[in-house]
């Protein structure tokens, strides 16, 4: 995360710590307050205060009116840089909602909502959440909202927290850091990552692995049956819906062949957690894939066959979420 200019790194952290004790409860949305505020000079801006007071000096050594005029000029104009620095993150509002759910090692992309309590103009404000890089945002004094993503780097499976994230801004010379520290309750589920080379799967004398082939005869239609929840809308039988008015759904051959299970019990003994998880995510990508109707077998939860994308996220999240939930 962006460090604090000309603080050392054990005292940021101190300021922070401290900072964090002043934020209000978690919630969906925060609005920034000058109480929460914080201000310090940049590098540029210890330079040009440094160069004030050289001006100033030459002033008063050689008393030279124009001389003094112009250091108070300058002077004037850093004092309104501070202010509208200050300004540019005031009264602003962030919101927040949960991400779509990804695969361990992949960036979460968090949707966050800008907008001004007072209708103001807030420019080149940067957001940024923990090791990530920083997002930049403007909302102009007409725009109601501005919507972005941002990233968070997911290395682990299960719940993902966006948690704290800093907005700052050094608008508009560069010669002042304000800063904000705000905690939003958005969440995702990070799936476990998909093994790249698992060991094959056996089922009925078929084998299927990381290369799971399609069964012989996918594409030829078998038959018209009556919709199941679950049930690819694509295969739907619209012909034989309007002459009924159930819905029915086009059965293929790979479809009339048994469904499979994917079970946790099939892998090696001495597999540990993390990899049979991994194996099993992998399976159900290319059962889904596939359009095969797959269950899934793991301690403690047994999911009936079935496919569609609801049916591979209620697995995918039941292996993500496997020893956590309690």
């Amino acid at each position: 995360m962006q460090e604090l200019p000309l603080i050392p790194g054990f005292l940021a952290r101190y300021i922070e710590r401290w900072a964090v004790k002043r934020l209000p409860d978690t919630d969906y949305q925060a609005t920034i307050v000058r109480q929460r505020l914080y201000i310090l000079p940049t590098r540029q801006g210890l330079l040009f205060t440094t160069v004030l007071g050289t001006i100033l000096l030459g002033a008063i050594n050689y008393e030279n009116s124009l001389t003094y005029m112009l250091c108070f000029l300058f002077a004037s104009i850093g004092f309104l840089g501070m202010i509208y620095t200050h300004q540019n993150l005031n009264h602003l509002r962030l919101g927040a909602a949960s991400a779509k759910a990804v695969f361990a090692g992949q960036a979460a992309q968090f949707p966050l909502s800008i907008s001004s309590v007072k209708q103001h103009s807030h420019y080149n404000i940067r957001i940024q959440c923990k090791a990530t890089d920083a997002i930049c945002a403007h909302l102009e004094d007409t725009e109601t909202e501005s919507l972005l993503m941002l990233p968070v780097t997911t290395k682990r499976r299960g719940y993902i927290q966006l948690g704290r994230i800093k907005i700052y801004t050094e608008f508009p010379f560069g010669l002042f850091h304000a800063w904000c520290w705000v905690e939003l309750n958005a969440q995702a589920v990070v799936y476990p990552e998909p093994d790249a080379h698992p060991p094959q799967y056996t089922h009925g004398g078929r084998q299927h692995g990381h290369q799971m082939t399609q069964q012989e005869g996918y594409d030829d239609f078998a038959g018209i049956r009556k919709y199941r929840k679950g049930d690819a809308p694509n295969h739907l039988a619209w012909k034989a819906i309007a002459r009924t008015g159930d819905l029915q759904t086009k059965q293929f051959y790979a479809e009339a062949a048994d469904e499979i299970w994917l079970d946790w019990h099939q892998l090696a003994d001495d597999m540990d957690v993390e990899k049979r998880l991994s194996v099993l995510c992998r399976w159900i990508l290319d059962a889904d894939k596939q359009g095969i109707k797959f269950g899934l077998i793991i301690p403690g939860k047994n999911i009936s066959p079935g496919t569609g994308r609801q049916h591979r996220h209620v697995c995918l999240k039941a292996l993500a979420l496997f020893g956590i939930e309690a």
